[in-house]
């Protein structure tokens, strides 16, 4: 069972570079890129880079998470979590700075956008890189690894015409449409190259028998319990750097106070997805590092809105407008870290749009009125999904409480993650879905694969014209000054169609022992594990 629901095909997705709209043909060089700093971020632990004493070549890293990957294969997953797992295994095509997701070089060594309209992509990669099992990664490899990737159907970029190998070191990808968002795509698990000699011996087995080109190989796994994975000696950088453990033994703990006494006992020594609440436990011992770091990323509620009842704008916005965002968020983190939610992007990032702050206050009231104008003065029942553990779980039940006290009676059915997201997406099991959306960092992306009308997790909504047109301008767009004037053209039309709705925002806390080594911030909200060392 997946301890944690989320929607998040969690891609590290960073923020896009200006190449220019239009203009002779460029290949913009990837250059090591500085850190920028987002105002607002901080972090509660004394340093970044754990303990003293020179790293240990030999160590074993144990960690512990409540996060559970639903594939290993980086293009058949749909949750999230599989990002924690995959950035071990795959290089990217394209990196980004974990704590800023700007984007650098990956396999790909510079990229760019060229002809008349930017329909053509074009990616230089580096020499002398191997997969895991020999194989030679050149530009024929990367095709036929996207081409999979594309095949499965749960990564679509509908924009994408062809994929090219015009030599061994060059790729071209040939586009129907405008599509700045392109490198944050080649950023996630589009550009999580899978070795083609595996992936034709392993078939539909590949995600038990991954292998890739980055920094750790697969060991073993105990499916939804514990994964295992072990350095890979010939590793040439592409991104992450350099294995500076021998193995790293994940074990999942779902229970929110094991997940804390693990570390407290010494029997991990790095933890992640903890929740806010136990972080004042955590830090009261000497022996470890906690950090709150900012991350992108979302609590909501998602709605099929092409089913009756929730297909009226006027109960949608009942729905916004019946919710105490702030109660929710104390009482579901059991903490005050949590900041209500009326947008995609939280107050510090680079696309946060204060005009959306209190776009639906709180009004009981207001929320009857609507549900009465709609024609259901004495009430309505709409179908729920949830997750089946906290925090979705028990926004579920926050949510519930709030919406039936204004006459919106919802039962929300809880299941594993994956379990869920089927039955809400493929199946249209429920009106409205208690889950998580993992804000990309580049709002081209972001907003196709969330608002988009060929979005994934749309197949049951009603295309929104203004929407539409607007994703359209946006993916067109690549200066991100002029990306923010759209972005707040977008959320002044979700402000009146209530096409989602948004709960709040939290950090991310990790936690460490003092003899671990190199921890980053992941505003992505996926700890990169690659950066750990152990002394």
């Amino acid at each position: 069972m997946n301890p944690r629901l989320s929607l998040r095909s969690r891609y590290p997705i960073t923020r896009f570079q200006n190449h220019g709209k239009r203009g002779p043909h460029v290949l913009v060089a990837a250059f090591a890129l500085s850190a920028l700093v987002l105002s607002g971020c901080s972090s509660s632990a004394t340093g970044t880079a754990g303990g003293t004493g020179p790293a240990d070549p030999n160590a074993e890293l144990k960690v512990a998470t409540s996060h559970v990957p639903a594939s290993l294969d980086p293009c058949a997953g749909n949750i999230g979590y599989d990002i924690d797992y995959l950035q071990l295994m795959y290089a990217p095509l394209i990196d980004a700075e974990p704590a800023t997701q700007k984007l650098r070089p990956g396999i790909a060594s510079e990229w760019g956008f060229s002809g008349p309209d930017n329909l053509t992509f074009e990616m230089t990669l580096q020499n002398g890189l191997t997969f895991h099992d020999g194989t030679t990664l050149d530009a024929a490899a990367v095709k036929a690894s996207m081409e999979h990737c594309l095949s499965l159907g749960i990564v679509s970029v509908p924009t994408i015409k062809s994929v090219e190998a015009t030599s061994p070191d060059q790729i071209k990808i040939s586009l129907s449409a405008p599509t700045s968002g392109l490198p944050g795509w080649l950023n996630g698990r589009l550009g999580m190259i899978v070795s083609p000699t595996a992936l034709t011996a392993a078939g539909t087995d590949f995600a038990n028998k991954p292998v890739g080109a980055g920094p750790y190989t697969f060991t073993s796994a105990v499916p939804n319990s514990s994964y295992t994975f072990s350095r890979f000696d010939d590793y040439k950088p592409a991104g992450p750097p350099n294995p500076q453990l021998a193995k790293i033994q994940i074990q999942v703990i779902s229970n929110p106070t094991a997940l804390t006494n693990a570390l407290t006992s010494n029997a991990a020594d790095f933890a992640y997805g903890l929740t806010p609440s136990s972080a004042p436990i955590l830090e009261r011992n000497p022996n470890l590092n906690v950090s709150h770091d900012p991350r992108l990323g979302v609590a909501l509620v998602v709605i099929n809105n092409k089913n009756p009842v929730v297909n009226d704008v006027r109960v949608r916005l009942a729905m916004q407008y019946a919710l105490d965002r702030k109660a929710i968020a104390r009482a579901a983190l059991d903490s005050a870290e949590g900041t209500a939610a009326f947008g995609q992007y939280p107050p510090g990032s680079q696309f946060y749009d204060e005009e959306t702050e209190d776009a639906w206050p709180y009004d009981p009231e207001k929320a009857k009125s609507l549900l009465a104008e709609a024609g259901y003065p004495n009430g309505v029942t709409v179908r729920g999904l949830a997750g089946n553990l906290p925090p979705y779980s028990t926004n579920a039940v926050l949510v519930g409480e709030q919406w039936e006290k204004v006459g919106i009676k919802v039962d929300f059915v809880e299941m594993s993650g994956p379990q869920a997201i089927t039955e809400f997406v493929a199946h249209n099991s429920a009106d409205v879905f208690s889950v998580g959306w993992p804000t990309r960092a580049s709002a081209p992306l972001n907003f196709e694969a969330s608002l988009g009308s060929r979005s994934y997790f749309r197949q049951n909504s009603v295309p929104n014209e203004e929407l539409e047109k607007l994703i359209a301008l946006l993916n067109n767009t690549y200066d991100e000054t002029a990306q923010l004037d759209i972005v707040k053209q977008i959320n002044q039309v979700v402000i009146k169609s209530a096409e989602y709705v948004p709960l709040y925002f939290t950090p991310d806390v990790v936690a460490y022992t003092k003899n671990v080594h190199g921890a980053v911030p992941a505003l992505n909200g996926s700890p990169n594990l690659t950066y750990l060392s152990k002394s």
